[in-house]
């Protein structure tokens, strides 16, 4: 059974198009993992449609998209050769042995929502790859920021507040955390470097515990 479940922010899939055999490298080993992607700068067709469609709508084109960048990566992994559109295609998907690979399920929820569910329903341990190098005390654009080696479920709700967005540049929503926090998942927040993905547990990161 799947024993990591990775979250990578769509910026990540598109910034490593031209070495997506490197990126695909980084993320397979020996044990079984699903990958979710997120929409990146495809984000744009939901941005395009903001204050025309609603939420839930702007929520569509958002997943059509993440699930453009799964299939791209889906395309070089020696994957399940399905993407699961539904919760309960992911053990589906799982049993088969292969790694899995997928995007956005529902309306609402971001990649690393979708990412926590599938690690509370597989039992796994969860990796977030984003931008930066974990967790902050603060933005870490602001003066004085200070990176966190470790912070709670609830301490992580404090930071990250919950101004969520459809395409929305967040570390983490709320409730991706809110799943977390309720099964206890492993947690690891990063920075998604190749070298970072395919060691992520020595990796300068935050663990969520």
């Amino acid at each position: 059974m799947v024993d990591y479940v990775f979250s990578i922010g769509g910026s990540i899939v598109r910034e490593n198009l031209d070495r997506i055999e490197e990126l695909a490298d980084a993320l397979e080993r020996d044990e079984q993992v699903l990958v979710v992607t997120g929409a990146g700068d495809l984000n744009k067709h939901q941005k395009a449609v903001k204050g025309i469609a609603n939420n839930g709508e702007q929520d569509l084109v958002g997943i059509k998209a993440t699930r453009l960048n799964a299939q791209t990566l889906l395309t070089v992994m020696d994957a399940y050769p399905s993407i699961p559109e539904r919760p309960e295609e992911i053990k589906v998907a799982a049993a088969s042995g292969k790694d899995v690979v997928m995007g956005g399920l529902t309306p609402g929820y971001s990649t690393d929502a979708t990412a926590a569910i599938a690690a509370e329903m597989l039992d796994a341990e969860l990796y977030i790859a984003t931008t930066v190098n974990g967790v902050h005390d603060k933005h870490p654009d602001e003066d004085g920021a200070e990176k966190l080696d470790e912070v709670t479920p609830d301490e992580l709700l404090e930071i990250v507040g919950d101004d969520y967005e459809p395409g929305s540049y967040e570390l983490i929503d709320e409730t991706a955390v809110k799943i977390i926090r309720r099964s206890n998942i492993p947690t690891r927040i990063f920075e998604g470097t190749l070298e970072n993905l395919a060691d992520p547990e020595n990796a300068e990161g935050t663990d969520v515990e």
